[in-house]
């Protein structure tokens, strides 16, 4: 089995997640499983919980053949012929991570996303979806009561807290219990998606109260009175070109060249909205500038891109955030963003490490499932092809990198890599 540590986390002092809790980790050393765990100073359970039940723990990644992480690993830690599991945030050729991928193949290492593990449906099986749905949601909540602050009007949810200030999901249910919507401004909120982020925002409406409507309400315009919440899915913001049904099979695979968005039509109903869904390029955008300055009385007061595609879906997105400096505010006229929270504009909040607020109740969560796939990872042969190395086909498309060399599945990357290459001349 490859020699295997669970590495400590490096985005920021905030990413308090773990790969592996304290009694899975136990339960594999207890079972023969070579695992170690990195130092930490910041990880939600610390080195003691680890050392008390037996499992290792060391000061580097670096001497181990299989690294298994959270967030990306730092360029310069990739070792020759090692192997990595992370969520990479490079399959969709992010230009930020390429340098990282580029390391990856000079190294000769391997490189397995969290990301592209799913069922034969497509459906992740390794992930925190539901957590960064919550946390979502939540900061979203947290930053519209400060917007309604700064605009001088009163809101109930000047009360709820930013979620990394709650220890844990209890402690926030018992919290929104106490709230009282009826006092000050309507609450009103749009969730764009249906997937487990989606309905990890659903979850914390409900926790908070408010009673879900029919989408169909907005599209005829009949918007209710007071606080409530809707949950809008693709076959309701988008129609075809040539004015056929929805479907959502053609739509996945045509995106934009046969299917434009019809956003435009619920604005001005809601005053969060929380964008979850997975997005790229090949799909219509629901917020562009144009759009945005065609309707700036319309617009949300505050948006939480979950899914944290700069210039993406919604072109407010301009930039990450994070969870010291959770906001930024876009001017739609001068199309520039400004630190905080503002009075006018839209209050964007584009963290991507959201379930780290959560990181307690998201590690239990996470390593209960991902302990099950580590005997099929640390079992792999690399000296094999790529082919017939062991990896099991959920595992197998979700490696970028084998040995070096993109894999089938990714050889599309290499014009992001070329791209690249390019800038750094």
């Amino acid at each position: 089995m490859l020699t295997t540590v669970v590495r400590k986390e490096h985005k920021n002092d905030w990413e308090r997640r773990t790969a592996l809790s304290p009694s899975d980790a136990a339960d594999l050393v207890e079972k023969g499983f070579p695992i170690s765990v990195e130092s930490s100073g910041i990880r939600v359970f610390p080195d003691a919980d680890y050392q008390s039940l037996n499992v290792p723990i060391v000061d580097s990644p670096l001497a181990s053949e299989f690294v298994v992480g959270i967030k990306e690993p730092p360029v310069n830690s990739i070792q020759p012929n090692q192997v990595h599991l992370a969520f990479s945030h490079t399959f969709k050729g992010q230009a930020y991570n390429m340098g990282l991928l580029q390391k990856f193949i000079d190294q000769k290492a391997t490189l397995i996303d969290y990301e592209p593990i799913t069922d034969s449906q497509g459906k992740r099986l390794i992930a925190f979806g539901r957590f960064a749905g919550i946390a979502g949601a939540i900061d979203s909540l947290h930053i519209a009561g400060q917007k309604f602050q700064v605009r001088e009007q009163k809101s109930a949810l000047s009360q709820i807290k930013q979620t990394c200030q709650y220890h844990s999901i209890d402690e926030i249910k018992q919290h929104f219990q106490q709230i009282d919507l009826n006092s000050g401004e309507p609450v009103r909120v749009l969730i764009v998606g249906s997937g487990n982020v989606g309905q990890g925002s659903e979850e914390v409406c409900q926790w908070l109260g408010l009673p879900k409507i029919d989408i169909q309400r907005l599209h005829n315009q009949q918007t209710p009175e007071g606080s409530w919440y809707a949950v809008a899915k693709s076959g309701d913001l988008h129609q075809h070109k040539n004015g056929k049904a929805f479907s959502m099979s053609e739509f996945i695979e045509a995106g934009a060249t046969t299917y434009e968005s019809t956003f435009d039509r619920l604005l001005g109903q809601f005053d969060i909205l929380l964008q979850t869904p997975y997005w790229t390029e090949k799909y219509p955008k629901h917020l562009t500038i144009e759009r945005m300055r065609e309707h700036l009385d319309k617009l949300p007061l505050v948006i939480a891109d979950i899914s944290c595609d700069i210039n993406g879906s919604l072109e407010c997105t301009t930039q990450l955030s994070d969870v010291g400096s959770p906001a930024y505010t876009f001017d739609v006229v001068s199309a520039t963003s400004s630190e905080g929270v503002q009075a006018e504009g839209i209050t964007v909040i584009a963290i991507d490490n959201l379930p780290c607020e959560l990181s307690y109740d998201a590690s239990i969560h996470f390593s209960k499932i991902l302990k099950n796939y580590l005997h099929n990872l640390m079992s792999v042969d690399l000296s094999q092809p790529f082919e017939s190395c062991g990896f099991s086909p959920e595992i197998m498309k979700a490696v970028i990198v084998y040995r070096g060399e993109l894999t089938p599945n990714f050889t599309y990357l290499q014009k992001f890599l070329d791209k690249h290459a390019t800038s750094q001349k």
